[in-house]
């Protein structure tokens, strides 16, 4: 039996913030509420072999299905449908699992920036996150 291998990403919860972490992020988001504390992931810088590849395997399906002659239906056809079956049984499982990471890793963030803004000291701060830990 074939087994499908694919990427499969998951976001690891950094360790606490140490007191002057907290301190200089709670001095910008003062200055600026809006600040965004989430480190930027890029989908394009991530999945950019892939990418192109499935844009290959794009160009070749419709150069296969314009039937100008028998052999380059098997020339464009072949890379097609290979990399149309790679995409299909390994790319899509490994996007969704990317976009399982970027909400999990969102919503760390964003709890994270609400208890910066809504603690006082920085030992307020640990009673909140040890208090959402526990929720």
């Amino acid at each position: 039996m074939a087994k499908i291998q694919y990427t499969s990403y998951n976001f690891n919860i950094p360790s606490a913030l140490a007191e002057m972490d907290y301190k200089t992020l709670k001095e910008l988001l003062n200055a600026n509420p809006k600040l965004n504390i989430n480190p930027t992931s890029s989908f394009i810088e991530t999945f950019n072999t892939e990418l192109k590849f499935l844009g290959i395997g794009i160009m070749c399906g419709a150069v296969a299905s314009f039937d100008i002659a028998e052999w380059i239906n098997w020339v464009f056809g072949i890379p097609a449908f290979i990399i149309g079956s790679t995409f299909i049984f390994n790319l899509l499982p490994t996007f969704f699992s990317y976009f399982g990471y970027l909400s999990e890793k969102s919503s760390y963030y964003s709890k994270l920036k609400k208890d910066i803004i809504k603690s006082q000291t920085y030992i307020d701060f640990n009673n909140l996150r040890e208090k959402r830990r526990w929720n």
